[in-house]
């Protein structure tokens, strides 16, 4: 889910992760995003390490859920094979510069749990990520029994999917329209996160979850299928 506010988290970067309590701090602000991410891909590429990307914020209670879960000290032997890097999202920025070279250019949830192949640098787990958007209704065990299998799956079985250029289009030309939404939605979030009435936030954030959420089922069925289909979906139009 991309809801619910209160309060911080804890630390957990792209090196050796490091318990906390819920005061500390766990998605980052980076002075440099492209460099942090390069060096994150390139020495997970180096030590044979899966990418697990976290896009999150603190104003939700999910987001917080999830940090929680990755400084829970039973991580510490599944997170060697993983190099993490938390990435804070403020108010639902746009981060398709970010995510465009993973060929995943919009986030869907916060929190969005990527795993991704440094060396192709492709997400390998487009299909199974959605349980992770409600995080506070998993727990650190279910997590660690999640990266632990989707370690095996891409050392075992995994291979690189092909890229659909009709896809791709449908995926980008949608990817403008969400970003447009939450730069709308997140106006309102800062609103009510700072104390001041954003009495249409509620009937929005609605609107924009029907949506997004259905857009994301459409495009792990795309990608699964490797076309769009026999008919090009569409969607409710969003009126602010």
């Amino acid at each position: 889910m991309l809801r619910k506010f209160t309060a911080v988290l804890m630390l957990v970067v792209a090196w050796p992760l490091q318990a906390g309590d819920d005061t500390g701090v766990f998605y980052q602000r980076y002075d440099n995003e492209a460099a942090m991410v390069e060096h994150t891909i390139t020495q997970a590429s180096e030590n044979q390490q899966l990418v697990a990307l976290v896009l999150g914020a603190a104003w939700c209670h999910d987001s917080r859920a999830l940090a929680g879960y990755f400084s829970d000290p039973a991580l510490a032997p599944v997170t060697e094979n993983i190099a993490v890097l938390p990435v804070d999202v403020g108010y639902l920025e746009n981060k398709r510069t970010l995510l465009s070279q993973f060929g995943y250019p919009v986030y869907f949830a916060t929190p969005t749990l990527l795993l991704i192949d440094p060396q192709t640098r492709q997400v390998i787990n487009r299909a199974s990520l959605p349980a992770w958007q409600s995080a506070h209704n998993e727990s650190a065990v279910t997590l660690q029994d999640y990266l632990l299998a989707q370690h095996q799956y891409w050392q075992t079985q995994w291979l690189p999917a092909p890229m659909v250029a009709e896809v791709e289009a449908f995926e980008t030309q949608q990817a403008n329209h969400l970003y447009n939404h939450y730069q709308q939605l997140g106006k309102l979030l800062a609103k009510e996160d700072n104390g001041q009435p954003a009495p249409d936030l509620n009937a929005q954030w609605r609107a924009v979850k029907q949506y997004r959420m259905a857009l994301q089922s459409d495009l792990i069925r795309m990608h699964q299928a490797g076309e769009i289909g026999d008919k090009t979906p569409n969607y409710p139009p969003i009126d602010w």
